[in-house]
């Protein structure tokens, strides 16, 4: 009679199996990573479609112009453009942004948290909006030494389109607010020069940039301007990256595992060694409705010239020229 037996493994071929494994691990979790990055960045940019179709059905409701940045009631309560966009957006959780650094707990009640949700997309105001601009000069990129390194030196101008909806003179100011008292409607769809290449709103850490607030004595040398950083409210819960400041514009958060995109260090440190602004890509939305995602200093150094031989940030320039 034949004996049978069962035929096993040996340690070298489990060893082998073992390895193979290992290095289709080490190919593929890269990819299943840019895979997972990709896929956030895809709603990112479905959310912002839908924010931007909201805008513009606002403005077939409110005689072609768009939202304010910001309304505020009789108490200086504010109301983002983001919240004035409900009526028309219908869903809050299009304000999150899945490849942000802020992670929502609408559990805690914290109304601080509310309002880094508000941050996580920034709608650009009018420097007419600011009641600390003294002149054009106070809105220009590359004050700071970041930008003034990107610009060459050369100062770029930079403008928005959103308005401010205010108590009228005479109301009780709260006096944090950088707006000017008395309404300043937005800028209308016709009004803009090249509808396809202004910003309408942007992958940001604060609802309007923290612009309104150029000259107020905030951090540093109180210009928030694109090339300063800063931290909302000075408050942890109230700002979209936490206990840190974060870039005065637009950031760059699609390509988040890269170093120095986001544009943000820990407060109140200061910049870190080598701190450099932002190198990633930023998802925004013209005021045509279109999305687009652009390297961030593409973004913000393609420039149009002035009448006068001056240099503007092309899409924060609504006139055009």
């Amino acid at each position: 009679m034949k004996s049978s037996g069962r035929k096993a493994f040996t340690l070298i071929e489990l060893l082998v199996v073992i390895a193979i494994i290992a290095i289709l691990a080490a190919i593929l979790f890269p990819v299943f990573a840019q895979a997972k990055r990709a896929a956030k960045g895809s709603v990112a940019t479905s959310g912002a479609k839908q924010m931007a179709l909201g805008q513009i059905m606002y403005t077939n409701d409110y005689d072609d112009a768009f939202s304010p940045t910001a309304e505020f009631d009789s108490n200086w309560a504010v109301y983002p453009w983001s919240y004035l966009q409900q009526p028309y957006m219908k869903n809050w959780s299009v304000l999150l942004d899945p490849t942000a650094a802020h992670t929502p707990n609408p559990s805690n009640g914290n109304s601080g948290d509310a309002f880094a949700v508000y941050g996580l997309w920034g709608m650009p105001p009018q420097r007419i909006t600011s009641k600390n601009t003294t002149s054009p000069n106070d809105f220009t990129f590359g004050q700071q030494a970041l930008g003034a390194a990107m610009t060459g030196g050369k100062k770029y101008f930079y403008d928005g389109i959103g308005g401010s909806a205010v108590p009228a003179t005479g109301a009780p100011i709260w006096a944090g607010s950088g707006y000017t008292n008395g309404n300043v409607p937005s800028l209308t769809t016709t009004a803009i020069a090249n509808p396809a290449e202004q910003v309408l709103i942007s992958q940001a850490g604060n609802w309007d940039y923290m612009w309104e607030m150029v000259g107020f004595g905030d951090y540093g040398n109180g210009n928030d301007t694109p090339d300063n950083f800063d931290l909302y409210f000075s408050s942890c819960p109230a700002n979209a990256y936490g206990c840190a400041a974060v870039i005065c514009g637009p950031v760059a958060r699609k390509s988040g595992n890269d170093p120095n995109v986001e544009g943000w260090f820990p407060w109140p440190a200061g910049p870190n060694p080598g701190q450099t602004l932002p190198t990633g890509i930023t998802i925004w939305a013209g005021t045509d409705g279109h999305v687009k995602a652009t390297p961030w200093k593409q973004l913000m150094g393609t420039t149009v010239t002035r009448s006068d031989g001056s240099l503007a940030i092309k899409a924060f320039w609504p006139s055009g020229s």
